[in-house]
C-alpha cells in the first residue's frame, strides 16, 4: 500500500461491517440456535437429567461468568498483537486484521448461546436458554469494536507506514 491508501482508510464503513457480523454472530446465530433448540425438542430430541440438570446449570452460568474477563482479554490481547503485527509487516492490511479480530472476539462471545443449546436439548428449561442468549448480547454490547479504536488503529498503521519509508 502506499501513502495515499493507509491516509484514506475510512474506518466508519469498516466499524459497521464489524458491527453488522457482529450483530449476525450474536443475535442471529443465537436466534437460530434457539429456533434449532425448540424444533429439536419438538420432535423428542433431547433429555432429562433430573435433579443433576440444576447443578449444570449453575456450572454453566459459572463458566459463562468467568467467560466474560476472557473475553475482555482476548480482545486486548489480539488487538494488540495486530498491532504488532503490523510493525512487523508493513504490506498487510489494516482492515482485514481488524475484521479477524472482531470475527475472534465475536466467536468467543457466541459461546453463551452453544452453552444454552447445550442445557436446553439436556432438559432444560426454555427460559434458561433464553437468560444464556441474553448472556450472548450482553457480552456483544460490552466487547463491539469502539470507533475511537479502529481509528487509533489505523493511526498506527499510517505512523508505522511512515517510520518504514524514513528508514
Amino acid at each position: 500500500m502506499d501513502e495515499t491508501e493507509n491516509r484514506n482508510i475510512d474506518v466508519d464503513p469498516l466499524h459497521t461491517r464489524l458491527l453488522y457480523i457482529g450483530l449476525v454472530l450474536n443475535l442471529l446465530v443465537p436466534v437460530f440456535l434457539l429456533s434449532l433448540g425448540a424444533f429439536l425438542k419438538s420432535r423428542g430430541v433431547g433429555g432429562d437429567m433430573g435433579t443433576g440438570l440444576n447443578m449444570f446449570f449453575w456450572v454453566l452460568i459459572a463458566i459463562t461468568l468467568s467467560e466474560i474477563p476472557v473475553i475482555y482479554l482476548v480482545r486486548k490481547t489480539t488487538l494488540s498483537a495486530r498491532k504488532v503485527y503490523l510493525e512487523s509487516h508493513p504490506q498487510a492490511a489494516a482492515g482485514q486484521l481488524l475484521l479477524q479480530w472482531g470475527i475472534l472476539v465475536f466467536s468467543v462471545s457466541l459461546s453463551p448461546a452453544v452453552y444454552g443449546l447445550i442445557y436446553y436439548l439436556m432438559g432444560g428449561t426454555l427460559e434458561r436458554f433464553v437468560l444464556f442468549i441474553a448472556f450472548t448480547l450482553l457480552c456483544f454490547m460490552l466487547f463491539k469494536p469502539k470507533l475511537e479504536e479502529l481509528h487509533s488503529f489505523v493511526e498506527k498503521r499510517y505512523n508505522t507506514d511512515q517510520n518504514a519509508k524514513r528508514v
